[in-house]
Parts: structure tokens; C-alpha cells; sequence
């Protein structure tokens, strides 16, 4: 049976952080260069990339930047909607017809923010669905949970 013949689960992750809403949406946009953890996580050229930049919009784009200025697009902003909601058509390292969606929501709770992160749509990957399901679900709690976790926390 192939992969595209059933529902692959999204990738769900959830932290709190110490900040308002607004903060921990700010910190995730706004200084997405400071915590997205560049060195390992790229998916440009073979030169180093020195850059990842979110363009505060609905239909912007999110890409890094090498050390020479190339720019890789990753993804595409759908719904922009601060402090509580970003929408992402997310490819980074694949072409835009592959894209899943990854939806973040922000909201107050207990003095700090959950923030949740949602990436589904892994039927668009077809027969490779699942594998790379499976590692973003493994990439999620680095890049998500420890870097932008501690980023945020490390602002309280």
C-alpha cells in the first residue's frame, strides 16, 4: 500500500515560554536569525549561510542567505496575524508543490504564552510521507522546542 493512501498524522509541539504573546510572536518573526540554528539547518548552497529572514506579510516569503547574498526561499507566509497566528506553506528543500503547512499559534497562559506548532500536509511528499514526517518530528524539538524555546526564555 502506498504512503498516499492514508492520512499521515501531523507533527504537533508545544512549549511554554516566559513572555506575552506578543514577545514570543515578535522573538519567532522578527528574530527568526537569532535562534533558527543556521549552521545545521539550511538548505542552500554549499557556501555558509549567514542569514534566515521571515518577511512580516501574508504572501511573503521566509529564506536564508549565504555568505555571497544567494537566497533560497524555504517557504511562503499564508496568514500573518500577530500576536497569535502565523500560517507557512513550508518547502525548504523542495519545490513549492511538495509544501505541507505549518501553523503556529500563540496564546496567553499561566503568566507566559503557549506557543503550539502544527506541521501536516505530508501527503503532498507522497511515497516519502512518513520518513520525512519522521524526521521533522525528530528536527521540531531542536530547532523549535530547545532553540526558540531558549531564546525566548533567555529574553525573560
Amino acid at each position: 500500500m502506498s504512503v498516499t493512501a492514508f492520512s499521515v498524522p501531523p507533527v504537533i509541539k508545544t512549549i511554554t515560554v516566559r513572555a506575552t504573546p506578543r514577545r514570543a510572536f515578535d522573538a519567532f518573526v522578527t528574530d527568526f536569525a537569532q535562534w533558527w540554528p543556521l549552521s545545521s539547518h539550511h538548505v542552500g548552497s554549499a557556501a555558509a549561510a549567514v542569514d534566515c529572514i521571515i518577511e512580516l506579510r501574508a504572501g511573503g516569503s521566509i529564506f536564508e542567505r549565504d555568505a555571497a547574498g544567494k537566497e533560497t526561499v524555504w517557504a511562503s507566509v499564508l496568514a500573518y496575524e500577530p500576536p497569535h497566528r502565523l500560517a507557512i506553506s513550508w518547502h525548504a528543500g523542495k519545490t513549492p508543490d511538495v509544501a505541507q503547512r505549518l501553523e503556529l499559534r500563540f496564546t496567553a497562559e499561566n503568566g507566559g504564552t503557549r506557543v503550539e506548532l502544527t506541521h501536516s500536509g505530508w501527503e503532498a511528499l507522497g511515497d516519502e510521507a512518513q520518513s520525512v514526517r519522521d524526521s521533522y518530528d525528530r528536527g521540531w524539538v531542536k530547532v523549535f522546542e530547545q532553540c526558540y524555546g531558549e531564546y525566548v526564555n533567555g529574553l525573560a
